[in-house]
């Protein structure tokens, strides 16, 4: 009997310690940013990006770094690198009231564990996930700090921390594309080499 109650103990001390790292975080660009919002937009363009746009959140404890270069179309589609994705399915960018489109789930997200700051990454894209879609972004990388569990009073993406970036969607490139690409490039420096000789 003793030793029932003392598994019993032990295994809610467990349970409680493994929860106490986690934090919670609106799932928001509307709300984002102490509620200034984020917006998403088409690459090369100051137009947001349509309804429809599906969102998802990827996060990693600690400070992980993940940086987009907005100007290289391949960076803005590549996949986020060291972060885990929550896989959170449903969010979608819409009209708001205020006539900017923005996804908004109205329930918190649970994160990994909060003790030392959470990196987290957006990303939106128009298939059914990230990988199949043939356009898609991601924020990049940004930190947080100050998490707190639900109930709490919940910040929401870059409230504390470096912020949650604007961000931009683009066509994925194809592979055939980029061959041809270094290849047209490597033509242009051989006939470069031919004319100086």
């Amino acid at each position: 009997m003793k030793k029932t109650i003392v598994m019993a103990a032990l295994g809610l001390a467990a349970s409680a310690a493994s929860s106490f790292g986690q934090g919670s975080v609106l799932f928001s660009s509307y709300v984002s940013n102490n509620s200034a919002g984020t917006y998403t937009y088409l690459f090369n363009t100051t137009t947001q990006i349509p309804a429809g746009f599906h969102a998802d959140l990827y996060d990693a404890a600690g400070n992980v770094s993940d940086p987009v270069n907005n100007a290289n179309q391949q960076s803005v589609t590549a996949a986020p690198a060291g972060l885990t994705d929550l896989g959170i399915v449903g969010v979608n960018y819409a009209l708001t009231a205020s006539g900017g489109i923005f996804f908004d789930d109205p329930s918190p997200v649970t994160t990994a564990s909060a003790a030392a700051g959470i990196t987290f990454e957006v990303v939106a894209f128009n298939g059914s996930t990230y990988a199949n879609s043939t356009i898609r972004g991601r924020s990049g990388s940004f930190f947080m700090t100050g998490l707190n569990a639900s109930p709490a009073p919940l910040n929401a993406l870059g409230d504390n921390g470096t912020g949650f970036p604007a961000f931009y969607v683009a066509p994925v490139p194809e592979p055939t594309t980029l061959a041809l690409a270094g290849l047209g490039g490597l033509a242009s420096l051989v006939a470069l080499r031919r004319k100086q000789a």
